[in-house]
C-alpha cells in the first residue's frame, strides 16, 4: 500500500533537534558564576522559545506509528527493527559517554564499582544526560499495540455510525477531556508529588517520573490523532495558526514572568520543568504553531528547507552525539573569562554544535557498521512523494 510522504515531519524533526541543542547550550552557560544578570535573563527568555523540542518528538512518535500501523498492519517485526535502530545505538552511546566520563576523571574501567556504574547508566543515564529521552520514548514503541487497541475501541464504540462532522466533534471533546486530565496530572507532578512521601515502589516510580511514558502520554495521543487523519489535521492546524500564535505569546510572557519571579540571584530553569501545568500549555501551543510553520515551509524549496530536511534526516544520531560535541566546546570555553559574553557564546556554541552533530552522523552512517551509532539514518534511499514510503521514527531512524 502506497502512502504519501509527510514532508513536514522531516522539517519538524529538524526544528526539534535544533531546539534541543539550543536548550542544552543554554544549560551549559546560564549557571556559570561569572554570568551577568542581563545575559542570564536573556538566556532564560531564549530557553522558552525552545521548550517544544523534546516533547514534539513524543508527538511525532505517535503520529508516525499511527500513520504507518494504526490500520492494523503487523507490528511485531517493526518492533524488533526499532530495537536495532533505536535501543542498540542508545547502548553504544551509553558506553561512549560512560568511557568518556571515566577516563576524563581518571577512574578505573574494570572494577566492581565501575561495572555497577555502567549498568546503572543503562537505566538512569547521567553521563549522557540527554539519553533519558531514548529510554522514555522507547516505552511508547513497546506499548504501541495497547494504544492501538484503545484507538480501535474508541472508533468502534464512540465514532462508528456517526457523520464525519460528528466524529470530528467527538475527537475534539476526547482531546479536551484528556488534556484536562493531563493538566491535572501535571499539577500533581509540580505541586504535590515533590512533597509526597508515598514509600515503597510507588515512591520509586514518582522519583523517576521524568523518564516514564505515563507522564507524557498526551503528546503521544495528540500525535496519534495527527497520524490517523493527516489531511484533516493539516487543515485544522493552518486554520488555528493565528490562535495558537496568540496562546503561545501569552504563555511565553507568563512563563517568562514566572521564571524571573521565582529566580533569586541566578535564573533557575527548573522553574519551567516539563511536568508543570503552565509549561504544558506553552508546549502544546508552540508545538501546533511549529507544525503550521513546518507545513508552510514544506511548500517551498529553499536553503532553510533543505537545511531542516538535512537535520531531520540525521536527527537521531545528532541527538545522541551532540552532548559529546557540546562538552568538547565547553571544555575550552570554561577556561575563558566570558563576562558580558555568555549570550553570544551560547549562540556561537549552538551554531557550531548543531551542524557538527548532523555532519558527524551523516559521516558515521556511511561507514561499515555505522547503523550501530546512528540507527538507519542515511541508509534509506530518498523516495518521491508518490512512492511507497516508510516515515522515519521520532528522532530520524527509519
Amino acid at each position: 500500500m502506497t502512502k504519501e510522504r509527510i514532508n513536514e515531519w522531516s522539517l519538524l524533526r529538524g526544528l526539534c533537534f535544533l531546539a534541543v541543542v539550543m536548550q542544552h547550550s543554554i544549560g551549559e552557560y546560564i549557571y556559570r558564576s561569572d554570568i551577568m544578570p542581563a545575559d542570564s535573563i536573556m538566556l532564560g527568555m531564549l530557553y522558552h522559545f525552545t521548550r517544544f523540542g523534546t516533547l514534539t518528538f513524543v508527538f511525532l512518535a505517535g503520529a508516525i506509528l499511527f500513520y504507518q500501523y494504526g490500520g492494523g498492519r503487523s507490528y511485531r517485526p517493526v518492533l524488533w527493527k526499532r530495537i536495532g535502530d533505536i535501543y542498540v545505538p542508545f547502548v553504544v552511546w551509553t558506553i561512549i559517554y560512560w568511557l568518556t566520563v571515566r577516563l576524563s576523571n581518571h577512574q578505573p574501567l574494570f572494577s566492581k564499582e565501575s561495572v555497577s556504574s555502567f549498568f546503572q547508566q543503562l537505566i538512569v543515564p547521567t553521563n549522557g544526560y540527554h539519553l533519558w529521552f531514548v529510554i522514555m520514548i522507547f516505552q511508547f514503541y513497546m506499548l504501541f499495540p495497547a494504544f492501538r487497541w484503545l484507538a480501535r475501541q474508541f472508533r468502534t464504540h464512540v465514532l462508528q455510525q456517526h457523520s464525519p462532522e460528528e466524529q470530528r466533534k467527538r475527537i475534539v471533546w476526547m482531546l479536551i477531556v484528556i488534556a484536562v486530565a493531563y493538566g491535572w496530572l501535571m499539577w500533581l507532578c509540580y505541586y504535590v508529588f515533590p512533597f509526597w512521601d508515598a514509600g515503597g515502589i510507588l515512591q520509586t516510580l514518582l522519583n523517576y517520573r521524568t523518564s516514564e511514558f505515563g507522564f507524557y502520554f498526551f503528546y503521544f495521543i495528540l500525535g496519534a490523532v495527527c497520524g490517523s487523519a493527516i489531511q484533516t489535521w493539516r487543515e485544522t492546524i493552518l486554520r488555528l495558526l493565528p490562535w495558537t500564535t496568540l496562546v503561545f505569546l501569552g504563555m511565553y510572557i507568563w512563563l517568562g514572568y514566572d521564571l524571573l519571579q521565582h529566580s533569586n540571584d541566578a535564573i533557575d530553569l527548573n522553574v519551567s520543568t516539563y511536568l508543570k501545568p503552565t509549561t504544558f500549555v506553552l508546549v502544546v501551543s508552540q508545538m501546533l504553531l511549529m507544525y503550521g510553520l513546518a507545513i508552510l515551509l514544506s511548500r517551498q524549496q529553499h536553503a532553510i528547507t533543505r537545511f531542516l530536511q538535512w537535520c531531520g534526516r540525521y536527527s537521531f544520531g545528532g541527538y545522541l552525539s551532540h552532548a559529546l560535541l557540546l562538552a568538547a566546546v565547553a571544555s575550552w570555553t570554561r577556561k575563558l573569562v566570558l563576562t558580558d559574553l555568555h549570550l553570544l557564546t551560547t549562540v556561537l556554541t549552538f551554531a557550531i554544535v548543531a551542524p557538527a552533530a548532523i555532519a558527524l552522523t551523516s559521516l558515521l552512517s556511511r561507514l561499515p557498521g555505522g547503523q550501530w551509532l546512528t540507527g538507519s539514518a542515511g541508509k534509506r534511499k530518498k523516495s518521491k512523494s508518490t512512492q511507497s514510503t516508510s516515515p522515519r521514527s521520532v528522532l530520524g531512524a527509519k
